[in-house]
């Protein structure tokens, strides 16, 4: 099976300076340092993959590409319903948040703007990751 991984970009509109055309692509340094950290994780034993975003980009990196968009609805009902929970009850806002099944887990992490899903397996230590991970 292919690792399949999909990176998006959101541009600015065009601009037309002397008679070139160029299309500036907004910088995130805090999103490019995390997503290389990410990039370093993603062969660790038991890492299935994950999904880092903000506003302007997202990058997805799943082993089974053909779950990409299970995963990333899971991970949006799971955040729409943390935020819930976390207004609620008068938590503050979110920083990580942890869902462990059976046999897989997924933790999040939300730095700033940018939001990680990271997909493992339920026997690796996500404290350890989430340190390597945040810059």
């Amino acid at each position: 099976m292919v690792n399949k991984k999909q990176s998006i970009q959101k541009t600015e509109q065009p601009v037309i300076v002397e008679n070139e055309l160029s299309i500036p692509v907004i910088e995130d340094s805090l999103f490019k340092s995390l997503n290389n950290n990410l990039k370093n994780l993603k062969n660790l034993k038991g890492i299935m993959g994950y999904i880092i975003r903000n506003a302007a980009s997202a990058t997805i990196d799943l082993k089974q590409s053909e779950k990409l968009v299970e995963y990333a609805i899971f991970t949006s009902q799971v955040m729409d319903s943390s935020k819930e929970l976390a207004e609620l009850f008068d938590l503050g806002d979110l920083v990580t948040i942890l869902i462990e099944g059976e046999e897989l887990k997924v933790l999040i992490m939300i730095i700033k703007e940018t939001k990680i899903n990271i997909f493992m397996k339920k026997s690796v230590d996500h404290i350890n990751i989430a340190k390597k991970v945040s810059p």
